[in-house]
């Protein structure tokens, strides 16, 4: 994970396709600190650990539905 990844909001972190398209500010970012490929990498990156972490309520709904199955 990169120290661009708290600049972000969640929010943010949500609207971004993960692509580079040049309307994304998260994507333009990247790809100024670090180049085209290797920014694009380390968003992707960063995007797969955003949306690993959840909070209390999404991780809570997730563990009564597997202990009713």
């Amino acid at each position: 994970m990169t120290k661009l990844k708290n600049e972000f909001s969640r929010k943010q972190w949500k609207k971004c396709c993960g692509h580079g398209c040049k309307k994304c500010e998260i994507a333009g970012t990247y790809i100024a600190a670090h180049g085209r490929d290797e920014g694009l990498k380390l968003l992707n990156d960063d995007r797969a650990a955003v949306k690993r972490k959840r909070g209390k309520k999404a991780r809570s709904k997730k563990s009564k539905k597997a202990k009713k199955s």
